[in-house]
């Protein structure tokens, strides 16, 4: 009977722990007390799986909220590796063949010797709903690696991550490696949110493997984004480096073996096989003054939250690469991106530019790229599916910029319908000024009399901070109202908002003619579009400054 009991008893814990790799069997938090030993599997070069020492000192915590329990670890392992090291995280901690848990949080211990286990029962929630908790402790992860990208790119994607709470740790070259070992618990795992000819990623310890190709890792989360598709790589390690704060593990990020799905308090969770969903990015950037041409094509995870600070930070390395000094000048900058929305079908928004600043000109050119992808990815109109991303740089240390002086029209009159001369003075940045003629149809509808005009640059908001004064003066109370209704209409706004080099003669606002974007309501983006009657030529420089005029209409 007592035999039949236990046969029971065994097939009941087996169904309970189904997912549990190769009849690994488990320790409950509950059963650990301190002072058991055990050991730890990790990789600290190539990737031959080692094992280190570890003693329990106690168990924290309580059901509510989570248990860690706290190790001393020991061994020839930790004194070549100098202590437990970013991206030991996940290792894999056994006691008495049992697997209790995953080294995972780390405080600011002065000894790197101590560290704290995340329990397995909590990891393996990972793979059913996830039950989100609060991270307790510092996670002992490995800082994201760049590889490919410059120090000055490192820097600007560092400031990008941060509110993600993450930094980047420039590694030279994206590197490579011949490991064919298959991951197991111990092995060393990557996790990327790009790949190419620049890479950025984490490198972690495998935990856990289940018979289907599940697998746990890290102990601790990498972003703690819940639901997640990022790269799941194999890794090499090539040393592990002690430090004053804290060793840490360097390595190269291999070929994409699958895919991480979860990513929350607990740790990482992931399926060996097909990897994630992807967005093509090509960025091809010329030094017109050194004739030197680089690109960059990369991969980026299809992360909506993401993806706008990847782009941006891959336009930017491109750039420090080929200019290779830091400082100003002009910029022609052209990007495309493709996709398709739920509900609009087939999307694309394609925009240029050019941009000057005396110095920090590689900061300044992403701005509408990264408002792009932002609106595309963040829209609260409908899911867009991005296929791929274009951009397009050409650098110069000219100062490209001419600012407007004068403006006079030829003609005395004109008649509704009519197209008037205007000449327009510029002064170019350290050269003679120049007059250029521009084109402007008055409209059919056109009352008669005084018709008053502003003629501007598209890189001058003076005309804005104007119209904003006189409407206070007027007691014209501003508008908030945004008037864009669909994803569509902020696609329009993108795709045929002026450019810095476009010199734009408009009816004055609230002047001589209804202004329909004015008396819609539609606030500060509709004072940015102008009315329907502005008029546009794109010139070879960027035009600043703005001028009014006035043309005599008469029938």
């Amino acid at each position: 009977m007592k035999k039949q009991i236990f046969i029971l008893s065994l097939i009941i814990w087996c169904l309970s722990s189904a997912l549990v790799c190769a009849n690994v069997p488990l320790m409950p938090v509950e059963d650990i007390v301190p002072g058991m030993r055990g050991i730890a599997k990790t990789v600290i070069e190539g990737d031959t799986i080692e094992e280190f020492n570890i003693e329990v000192l106690g168990v924290i915590g309580n059901d509510a909220m989570g248990h860690n329990i706290l190790i001393k670890a020991s061994g020839d392992v930790i004194d070549r590796s100098g202590g437990i090291a970013q991206g030991m995280s996940g290792s894999p901690v056994y006691i008495n063949g049992r697997l209790a848990g995953a080294v995972a949080f780390g405080k600011a211990f002065t000894d790197p010797k101590y560290c704290f286990l995340t329990p397995i029962g909590r990891m393996l929630d990972l793979l059913n709903e996830p039950a989100p908790r609060p991270s307790e402790f510092l996670p002992k992860n490995t800082p994201l690696m760049a590889g490919g990208f410059t120090e000055s790119g490192v820097r600007y994607l560092s400031e990008k991550l941060e509110p993600f709470g993450l930094k980047a740790t420039g590694v030279g070259g994206s590197g490579s490696f011949s490991s064919t070992q298959p991951l197991q618990p111990g092995s060393a795992v990557g996790v990327s949110l790009m790949r190419g000819d620049i890479q950025l990623g984490a490198l972690g310890t495998v935990t856990w493997v289940g018979d289907d190709g599940e697998i746990l890792a890290f102990g601790h989360p990498f972003m703690q984004r819940g639901d997640s598709c990022y790269f799941m790589n194999k890794a090499w390690i090539l040393a592990s480096l002690p430090n004053l704060e804290s060793a840490y593990k360097v390595g190269n990020i291999g070929e994409t073996i699958g895919t991480i799905t979860q990513d929350r308090s607990a740790g990482i969770a992931g399926k060996i096989g097909q990897g994630p969903p992807v967005v093509p990015v090509y960025v091809s950037v010329t030094d017109g003054a050194r004739g030197i041409n680089n690109s960059s094509r990369v991969e980026v995870i299809d992360d909506e939250v993401l993806l706008p600070a990847m782009l941006d930070a891959v336009a930017y390395n491109t750039v420090a690469k080929t200019m290779d000094r830091e400082g100003g000048g002009t910029a022609r900058f052209s990007f495309r991106i493709d996709g398709r929305g739920d509900i609009s079908g087939s999307i694309n928004v394609q925009r240029e530019n050019m941009y000057y600043a005396a110095a920090g000109i590689g900061k300044l050119i992403n701005q509408e790229l990264v408002e792009a992808g932002t609106i595309l990815t963040q829209n609260k109109f409908e899911k867009v599916d991005i296929y791929g991303v274009n951009i397009n740089i050409v650098l110069d240390d000219k100062a490209e910029v001419a600012e407007i002086i004068s403006a006079a029209v030829r003609e005395k009159e004109a008649a509704p319908g009519d197209t008037v001369h205007i000449d327009v003075q510029l002064q170019p940045y350290r050269a003679p000024k120049v007059t250029k003629t521009v084109l402007f149809k008055i409209p059919k509808e056109q009352r008669e009399g005084k018709l008053p005009l502003t003629v501007r640059g598209g890189s001058s908001l003076a005309w804005i901070q104007n119209l904003l004064r006189k409407q206070r003066e007027e007691g014209v109370p501003a508008q908030q109202k945004d008037n864009r209704k669909t994803l569509n209409d902020f696609i329009k706004s993108i795709n045929e908002a002026d450019q810095n080099n476009d010199l734009i003669v408009d009816i004055a606002a609230g002047q001589g003619a209804p202004n329909a974007a004015m008396q819609s309501g539609g606030g500060f983006a509709s004072m940015l579009e102008g009315s329907p009657m502005k008029q546009k030529t794109t010139m070879n420089f960027i035009v600043d400054g703005t001028t009014d005029i006035v043309i005599d209409v008469v029938k």
